[in-house]
């Protein structure tokens, strides 16, 4: 592979040239008056300066003015466009790059991505859905969810695939990140400290910087070992805990099920080391399939020519052929037929520009060709509910609505796996089927 790979990812932004992870940094920013700290030494210092530390630009990805007037930075994009310069920096200024990203990312985001590196010493030649471009690399025929943990949210793609690789749908479990990980664990050996020793190592902006610090550590320790010692050292005194894997688990498995709840109880998930990184984490998850930190590199290189384009208006990839050396199978997609969807029997939601819309009784109205309407729209023209039959149908205007191809004559009910459509329009929508635990 000739061309360099960003995979954007705030918990760890990753930089690659032919498959080997040249560069790891956070997505962290301290904005001081005189100067900008990036990436992991801004992770070091974030809790000695809570109110200069800004860790939401890459996942809030916009033009918003920061809460901190700085010189440095008006607003999230102007973070943003200045990591990308050290990053460019540190790992010898490539000409051209390639961006792996998180299916989090809405068309307006993505735009923005653009037209910073439009800014930016070098060029961007690809973009492409970082879930499709490791299923790409390993899986085979089949259906899969792909797990991936950020800063502040988790997000979860549901993949198809067959000779190719199709993103199905993108779902995000919001306040489910690495920094909710972090601060549970923090507050839990927090209370340690107090209840041992009546030191309370949040109290101190050093000593809970050094909390924080320790935390990835005693969490891989954790994946194999029963016990760990944290240690903080303050002013002449040491003080140190016992730390337990089971009460951890507990402490750490709300969080956990919060993702469960949206992976469907038959997928094989395809699960980010990242989150391989949390203790217990795969015992709540279940069927999983353990993925490499190069693993979306490899697909980038298989498919770099699937991926390339140029302009500066990028495609973005979200389909790729599958690889022909599948490291993991899972069970091929059954030929469609009503009522037998992708993800079980009930549509419990809508996909709508790859985003999965939760149904109920509050009925969601569509037009053709722009998604969801108000309900006073005179433009929409049909709407979906569900109650405890289904999922309903209904015709609202007189454009012809198409589920499964064929025109519906009035309230329609609709199973996972349907389609939706409507007359003169190419927009299809997909009903799926989410598993609650």
């Amino acid at each position: 592979m000739s061309v360099l790979v960003i995979e954007l990812n705030d918990s760890e932004i990753r930089v690659a040239r032919d498959e080997e992870v040249i560069l790891r940094t956070p997505g962290y920013a301290v904005l001081r008056s005189d100067d900008l700290v990036l990436g992991e030494q801004a992770e070091r210092v974030a809790h000695l300066n809570p109110r200069q530390t800004n860790n939401r630009y890459w996942s809030n990805l916009n033009q918003e003015s920061l809460s901190t007037l700085s010189p440095q930075a008006r607003h999230n994009a102007d973070l943003a466009y200045r990591q990308l310069l050290a990053i460019h920096e540190q790992v010898g200024r490539p000409e051209e790059v390639i961006f792996s990203v998180p299916g989090s990312y809405s068309k307006e985001q993505l735009s923005l991505l653009l037209g910073i590196v439009e800014s930016c010493p070098f060029t961007a030649v690809g973009l492409v859905d970082s879930a499709v471009a490791a299923a790409a690399a390993v899986a085979g025929a089949g259906r899969y969810v792909h797990l991936d943990i950020h800063l502040h949210h988790t997000v979860i793609t549901y993949l198809e695939i067959s000779d190719t690789v199709s993103r199905m749908a993108v779902y995000i479990v919001e306040d489910c990140g690495i920094t909710d990980i972090h601060d549970t664990c923090a507050g839990l050996i927090a209370d340690l400290f107090i209840q041992q020793s009546r030191f309370d190592p949040q109290h101190h902006g050093e000593t809970e910087q050094a909390l924080y610090d320790s935390i990835p550590g005693h969490l891989r320790k954790l994946l194999t070992e029963n016990e760990v010692q944290p240690e903080i050292r303050h002013g002449t005194t040491r003080h140190q805990v016992r730390l337990f894997r089971e009460p951890l688990l507990q402490a750490l498995r709300p969080h956990y099920e919060k993702i469960a709840t949206a992976v469907p109880g038959e997928a094989l998930c395809l699960v980010s080391d990242r989150l391989l990184a949390l203790p217990g984490f795969t015992d709540v998850i279940g069927n999983t399939h353990a993925l490499q930190p190069e693993t979306v590199f490899h697909g980038c290189r298989l498919h770099e020519a699937a991926i390339r384009s140029s302009g500066p208006a990028l495609t973005f990839v979200t389909s790729l052929p599958a690889t022909t050396a599948p490291a993991v199978a899972s069970r091929p997609p059954p030929a469609p037929r009503r009522g037998d969807g992708n993800w079980g029997t009930t549509a419990t939601h809508l996909l709508i520009n790859h985003r999965a819309h939760g149904l109920n009784a509050s009925p969601l109205y569509l037009a053709a060709g722009e998604g969801v309407v108000r309900a006073a729209d005179p433009q929409r023209h049909c709407s979906v509910s569900a109650d405890d039959k289904g999922a309903m149908v209904k015709q609202e205007g007189e454009l012809a609505v198409y589920v499964n191809g064929q025109r519906i004559a009035g309230p329609t009910r609709v199973a996972a796996g349907d389609t939706l459509g409507f007359a003169g329009s190419d927009t299809v929508y997909r009903f799926i089927h989410v598993v609650s635990r």
